[in-house]
C-alpha cells in the first residue's frame, strides 16, 4: 500500500503533467510551528523550497490562505508583479504564472500550487482540476490521521 507521501508525490507530478506546468508544491501548517512551510514539490530546480516559507495574505499561497479559494495570478492580473515578488516559491522557482488553492483537511489545512516558468494563464477548468488534486489529498491526510489514531501530523521530510 503507497504511504501518504508516495501518493502526493505522485499526484503532484501528474498534476504538473495534466496542467502543464514547471512545478507543482504543498505547503502544510505543521504542528506546533507558526510559520507554513513548503512539504512536498515536483519539478523544483532543488531543495531550496523547503526552506522556505508562507507569508499569510502574501504572495498567491498568502492570498489564498486568507481568501480560502482557488486563485490565479498571471500577466493579466494588475498586482502580478508585485505578487510574484512576494511569493518566496515563485521568486526561487523564477515561476512567471501560478495557481493555488487551500487544502481543506480537518486540523492541519494546506495549500497546492502550480506554476509555469514561461507566461501562460490558467483557466477555470485548471482551477477546478488544481481544486480536485486539494480534496484528494486532503482526503488522503484525514486518511492518515484516521489510521494513525492522533490526528493530522505532517512531519519534516527528509
Amino acid at each position: 500500500m503507497e504511504t501518504i507521501d508516495e501518493r502526493i508525490d505522485a499526484e503532484l507530478s501528474d498534476l504538473r503533467e495534466a496542467l502543464a506546468s514547471d512545478v507543482a508544491a504543498v505547503a502544510w501548517l505543521p504542528d506546533g510551528r507558526p510559520q507554513w512551510a513548503w512539504w512536498a514539490a515536483s519539478g523544483c530546480a532543488d531543495d531550496r523550497y523547503r526552506m522556505l516559507s508562507i507569508r499569510p495574505g502574501r504572495g498567491l499561497e498568502g492570498s489564498v490562505l486568507r481568501v480560502g479559494r482557488a486563485l490565479a495570478l498571471d500577466d493579466s492580473h494588475p498586482d502580478a508583479v508585485r505578487k510574484r515578488q512576494e511569493s518566496a516559491l515563485m521568486n526561487v522557482e523564477r515561476l512567471v504564472a501560478a495557481a493555488a488553492c487551500p487544502i481543506a483537511a480537518v486540523g492541519s489545512p494546506g495549500v497546492l500550487m502550480v506554476g509555469a516558468r514561461s507566461a501562460r494563464r490558467y483557466t477555470a477548468d485548471d482551477l477546478l482540476v488544481l481544486r480536485e488534486a486539494a480534496d484528494r489529498i486532503g482526503h488522503w491526510a484525514e486518511e492518515a490521521a484516521a489510521k494513525s489514531g492522533s490526528g493530522i501530523q505532517i512531519l519534516p521530510r527528509n
